[in-house]
């Protein structure tokens, strides 16, 4: 099963020297866990189920959110916005789609500084990097977690960039941070979907090991 997701993600892009060297420091570890009586069951997703399951995973969050920002602010403001200042609605535009790169490298920091607390060496297992054909950058830990500092560390990013950035938007009354916190929010898609389905899963086995898909969205679960 693992080699086939390993397959299946060197036909949606070719796999940088990280990656591989990541996937062979994986395969040494699986070995030991197999060795000593372990399963591998693979809690991965596709790219696709990420930006449709996942975004709807995403909505009711928004919508909380949004909702929360009309009635404390008495609506959107965008019409006013568009009547009294046109200027500062362009410049609101540019800040939201400037700040999308950055905050995407933020989104990924937060997860490593989270899941280093939980890594085996902290922040030497913690690996960054970027898959050119995707323009996506992504972050990785080498060694095991626990279910509480996985799911810890893979939500916090939408946590702290999409829900607490958009009640600080309902306070403040920007719109502009309010968009930000709809498009962190929905960026966290993919989090929030594998943490669904590692919530679901229920392990069969009283040792339960988790490690970060080498080259996949998404875990491997190790039990026995």
């Amino acid at each position: 099963m693992g080699q086939k997701k390993e397959k299946t993600t060197q036909e949606e892009h070719k796999l940088t020297e990280a990656e591989i060297r990541r996937a062979e420091n994986f395969k040494v570890k699986e070995a030991a866990l197999l060795e000593k009586g372990y399963k591998r069951k693979d809690l991965t997703i596709s790219i696709a189920q990420a930006n449709f399951v996942g975004v709807l995973l995403t909505l009711p969050f928004i919508a909380a959110i949004a909702a929360g920002y009309y009635f404390y602010n008495g609506g959107f403001g965008i019409r006013t916005l568009l009547n009294e200042n046109i200027k500062l609605y362009f410049i609101y535009i540019a800040i939201i789609m400037v700040s999308f790169v950055p905050l995407a490298v933020i989104h990924e920091w937060i997860h490593g500084t989270c899941w280093r607390f939980g890594a085996e060496n902290g922040k030497k297992d913690i690996e960054y990097g970027f898959i050119k054909e995707k323009l996506t950058p992504y972050c990785t830990c080498l060694s095991p977690l626990t279910k509480p500092m996985y799911i810890f560390g893979s939500l916090m990013p939408m946590t702290i960039l999409g829900i607490v950035l958009g009640v600080v938007s309902i306070f403040v009354g920007n719109i502009a941070l309010l968009a930000i916190s709809v498009v962190q929010t929905m960026g966290g898609a993919g989090d929030i979907l594998v943490t669904s389905i590692l919530l679901r899963y229920k392990t069969k086995g009283k040792d339960f090991i988790l490690m970060d898909h080498p080259t996949a969205v998404g875990l491997v679960a190790f039990e026995k």
